[in-house]
This record gives C-alpha cells, sequence and structure tokens, in this order.
C-alpha cells in the first residue's frame, strides 16, 4: 500500500501556459479599511492554506468561497 506525501510548504507549481486552475478561492477580510476582497485561482485544494496564511490574520478572515473555475469547463 502506497501513501500519498505532500509538502505543504512547497509551493505550488504555475500552471503550463494556456491553462486553467480548477478551483476559484474568494476570500473577504474585514480590515481596518473596510472589507476587503481576494480572488485566486488554484489547481489543487491543499493549496488554499498558502492563501489564507499569506493574506491578512485570519481572525480578519470573514469568509472563504472555493467554486469550480468556469473558465475550465
Amino acid at each position: 500500500m502506497s501513501r500519498l506525501s505532500v509538502d505543504l510548504g512547497q509551493a505550488p507549481l504555475p500552471p503550463a501556459q494556456g491553462a486553467v486552475r480548477r478551483w476559484r478561492v474568494t476570500r473577504t477580510y474585514q480590515t481596518y479599511h473596510g472589507v476587503e476582497v481576494r480572488t485566486d485561482d488554484i489547481e489543487e485544494l491543499w493549496e488554499l492554506h498558502m492563501l489564507v496564511e499569506q493574506g491578512h490574520d485570519w481572525n480578519a478572515l470573514v469568509d472563504v468561497r472555493i467554486t469550480m473555475n468556469a473558465e475550465r469547463r
């Protein structure tokens, strides 16, 4: 039986030129300057934690929405 191991500290590989990533992630933060919305595309769900870690303090995180990227269909 094999085990899949993912190094969560490793940056994701960029998509091939012209490729569209599978997931669209929209994060909403409540900051001192008002509401801030950030949208990113990722290929694998395990990449989500890196987006959250790179954003504002997680206490400012109001909402995270993950949807299939409509451009990929």
